[in-house]
């Protein structure tokens, strides 16, 4: 009797096991794939997740290779759907463009740009960044044993940022997109923040100046081979037009007045387009600096001539001694460039009383000592490097501040030389090693550069130094602290008898 009780035990268990499965699936069925992990550069081992269906106002929505699935966070968070970008994107008639070199999908429709990165759980929408839901980005999945597989996009955040909205029937596990979703009340936009003057270039310089009779709030967006910036608030009589710019960066600077119609809530906004030549691109080649009556673009590259004639230099206005060093130090900025802008203040009005203290610290010391500027006063790059060429000066120091725009807590203090140069090299050590000592900061280390035409067109060893991170309220307070520039000349000065006690 006791055999017979444990023997139908076990068989009630065993029917158990097979009727109640070890995973629940939905409604849809499951589906098993592999998701690639950017950081590794590999693909995950199998996945079994929930499959999706689709319907666009409708009308279902058939993939031809990896249906719309969801993925479920391994740290935890709620499961959020993908689906094929080129399936959902097209079939809302928005263009799609995948940018292997930075593993972006850009999606287009009308005046909307998503622009969205694998592996990353941030977005730009028109330029501005945005958060994806529940971290979960875009990201390639694969089919197992398939060769090739397909781009997934997370659903919600890409229909709703193309005007559309999302139903969800968690008894069929159906994902239901609807184009036309009911109208908003319209909402009262922004009022205008002032307007573009003009749009200039400076083929000297290699730089395009967005002149504003305010101080302009600017979106940047970056497509590879183009660079997209909106003015917002702004408005411009220009109308739309194409600039042809002299420039070893930038082909083409095309812009267009728009109202209401790019989503930042102002009645216009200028956007101006810059048409990048191959080879280059906005992360290597390209700074945008916000400043007090404008947006400059500056390529880090500029030309030796203009119009073919040698430029203008000015002539040094101190006598040069034979037997002493002889130092150029470079203010950077100044005049109509103002570099750098945070909380009021201007690069320009930080680098030139700096670069003035250091001058006064070393023909204190004995050396020669010749300024690019002594006031505000606007010079082009090529400019700067032939005052020194033409002395044939011994070094070259060029200052600057740094920012970041998007990081507000990074500080610190880099140097730069040009790649290859081995008494640069041992100048930016020099520099870099006193000037932090002297003030305590952050020491950031020394880089080589070969795209900074104060480095790259100079004939001696020149250093270019970032003293610091105006974007960083305590470093820029610290910036504009007369005690705390003493400290940055003095370190940069004892740097620089170290590098003559060095080379001899």
């Amino acid at each position: 009797m006791r055999k017979h009780i444990v023997r139908t035990c076990l068989l009630l268990l065993m029917l158990l096991v097979i009727l109640v499965p070890a995973q629940a699936a939905g409604p849809a069925g499951t589906l098993t794939v592999q998701f690639y992990r950017e950081e590794s550069k590999d693909y995950s081992a199998d996945v079994v997740t929930d499959r999706v269906l689709l319907t666009m106002d409708g009308e279902a929505l058939a993939p031809t290779d990896i249906s719309a699935l969801v993925y479920y966070p391994q740290q935890g968070g709620n499961g959020r759907t993908l689906v094929p970008v080129r399936l959902v994107s097209e079939a809302m008639d928005a263009d799609v463009q995948w940018v292997n070199e930075t593993r972006q999908v850009i999606i287009r429709l009308d005046e909307t740009v998503i622009v969205l990165t694998l592996g990353s759980a941030t977005a730009t929408v028109n330029g501005e960044r945005r958060e994806l839901p529940d971290g979960v980005p875009a990201m390639a999945v694969v089919l197992p044993g398939a060769s090739t597989g397909s781009t997934m996009v997370p659903l919600r955040f890409v229909s709703e940022m193309l005007g559309a909205q999302v139903e969800w029937d968690n008894a069929t596990f159906t994902a239901s997109i609807l184009s036309q979703p009911e109208e908003e009340e319209p909402v009262s936009p922004n009022p205008d923040q002032g307007k573009v003057l003009r749009i200039e270039q400076d083929d000297n310089a290699q730089t395009v100046f967005i002149a504003t009779d305010h101080v302009p709030e600017y979106q940047v967006t970056d497509l590879g081979n183009r660079l997209v910036i909106d003015i917002l608030g702004a408005a411009y009589n220009g109308g739309s037009d194409t600039i042809p710019v002299e420039n070893e960066v930038i082909s083409t600077v095309r812009y267009a007045e728009h109202e209401d119609d790019l989503g930042y809530g102002y009645p216009h906004t200028l956007r101006v387009v810059f048409d990048l030549k191959d080879g280059y691109t906005y992360t290597d080649n390209i700074l945008v600096q916000k400043e007090v009556g404008g947006v400059r673009v500056i390529a880090y590259h500029d030309d030796d001539t203009e119009n073919g004639e040698p430029i203008p230099v000015p002539t040094p206005v101190v006598p040069i001694d034979p037997s002493s060093a002889t130092v150029v130090i470079d203010p950077g900025h100044g005049g109509s460039a103002s570099g750098a802008y945070y909380e009021g203040i201007m690069e320009k009005d930080i680098t030139l009383p700096i670069s003035l203290m250091l001058r006064d610290l070393l023909v204190e010391e004995g050396y020669n000592v010749v300024m690019t500027r002594d006031s505000d006063t606007y010079m082009t790059l090529s400019d700067r490097c032939q005052v020194a060429n033409d002395i044939d000066a011994d070094i070259f120091i060029s200052i600057h501040c740094n920012a970041l725009e998007n990081n507000t807590t990074y500080e610190g203090l880099f140097t730069f030389y040009s790649t290859g140069s081995t008494k640069g090299q041992k100048l930016a050590q020099a520099v870099q090693d006193a000037t932090a000592a002297a003030t305590g900061t952050i020491n950031r280390g020394i880089r080589n550069n070969s795209d900074y035409t104060v480095l790259r067109k100079t004939n001696m060893p020149a250093v270019l130094v970032e003293t610091g991170f105006m974007s960083s309220h305590n470093e820029l307070m610290n910036l504009c602290d007369s005690k705390y520039q003493m400290k940055l000349a003095q370190g940069m000065a004892e740097g620089i008898i170290q590098y003559f006690a060095q080379v001899g």
